[in-house]
Order: C-alpha cells, then structure tokens, then sequence
C-alpha cells in the first residue's frame, strides 16, 4: 500500500499543479495544461482500479515498444516540477532516438528520478531556486544507457547505504525512500536496472540501461 500511496501521490500532485496554474490563468496556457490534468488524472484512476481488482501492486510485465526518449523525458520533467526558471531539464538527445520500454512504465521510473533530483537540488539548508539535470543516452554491449546528471549538492551517507531500500533510503525528511526503490524495480523488470554512478558535492549521477538499442 505504500507503493501504491507513492506513486498515487507522485501522480495527484501533477493534477494539483495543473489545476492551479489553471485557476490563475486566464490565457491560452490553460488549453496546455488541461491534457497534462487528464494524463495525471488518468494514470491515477488506472492504478487504483488495477488495485481493486488484482487486491495487490504486482508489477505487470512491461509491454515494450520503441518509445520515443526525448518526448518522454520532456512528460516526465513537466510532471516532476521542472521549468525553465527553476531546475530545468537539458536533454543533449536526438529527438528521434528510441528506447525498447513500457511507455507508462518508464514514464514512472522517469518521474521519480527527476522529482527526486529536483528535490535534492532545491531542498535543505543549501538548497537553491535553480539548477540543471542533464541527460544523455549512449549505446553499449545490447543496452541503451540514459544518464541523468544534477548539479545539486550530492546524497548524503545515510541515504546511500540504503539508497534503493523501500522505507531506508530517503535522503529528504519525511521521504519514504519508495522512489528509487520503485524506479529500480520497473527497470529490473525490462530486464535493465537503475545504478548510482556517482554522488558527490558536484552533483549526482544515474544510469538508467534498458536492453535493446
């Protein structure tokens, strides 16, 4: 259930967003934000439904197709908060570069890692209001490696010990610690995985590898 109550807050909160950036706009904006409220909305109502009926949060394998990177990173940093006047997302990838993925499921494990670099960058006492996520994608050995790399302040010690461990790894108080622990276990299912390269005071660095190329 604690998994389940992460992602389905992960999800409520880009609806929360949405709604309010609705309610104090009265532009054009408003047209652009309204799919964003229907895809959050939607993701929501299909995992709790998935719940009723199954009466638990078992995974289901990975339907994967070619998925275009770039789109999918650019959903995924609207709905984990990024911006251009705050920390915002610089993807160095072709637009046309492809990854073998379950689209929903990589857009989970996308949400999580960037939300989680987000709240690295501009939480604590040396937080700040803007930083940069960089994300590269390079080929090697049958796997495609996306890399994301913050400039934020790195993980602390007790936060890497158990960094991938449900309930142990948070590295923000009041965290769970479900977020890399749920990115890592739907990469481990396309039969990839989710690795912590570096961390330091320099920035943080993760390689996600999914198989096929």
């Amino acid at each position: 259930m604690a998994k389940i109550n992460h992602d389905l807050r992960n999800m409520l909160t880009s609806a929360q967003i949405a709604s309010e950036r609705m309610a104090a706009s009265g532009d054009p904006q408003v047209a652009r934000a309204l799919p964003r409220l229907e895809r959050a909305l939607g993701r929501a109502i299909t995992l709790a439904s998935n719940v009723l009926s199954f009466g638990k949060s078992d995974e289901p394998a990975p339907d994967k197709h070619p998925t275009p990177l770039r789109a999918a990173l650019e959903a995924a940093a609207e709905d984990a908060g990024l911006s251009r006047e705050g920390v915002w997302l610089d993807a160095a990838i072709d637009p046309g570069a492809t990854v073998n993925a379950d689209a929903e499921q990589l857009h989970r494990i996308l949400v999580n890692l960037l939300r989680n670099a987000r709240e690295a960058i501009t939480g604590g006492e040396a937080g700040r209001a803007a930083g940069r996520i960089a994300a590269s994608l390079r080929r090697e050995a049958g796997y495609s490696v996306l890399r994301l790399a913050d400039d934020g302040p790195g993980l602390p010690e007790r936060a890497r010990a158990n960094l991938f461990q449900p309930f142990a790894g948070s590295a923000r108080r009041g965290g769970a610690g479900l977020g890399l622990a749920i990115a890592r276990e739907l990469a481990q299912g396309h039969g990839g995985d989710l690795v912590l390269i570096e961390t330091g005071p320099a920035g943080t660095v993760f390689d996600l590898r999914l198989p096929g190329s």
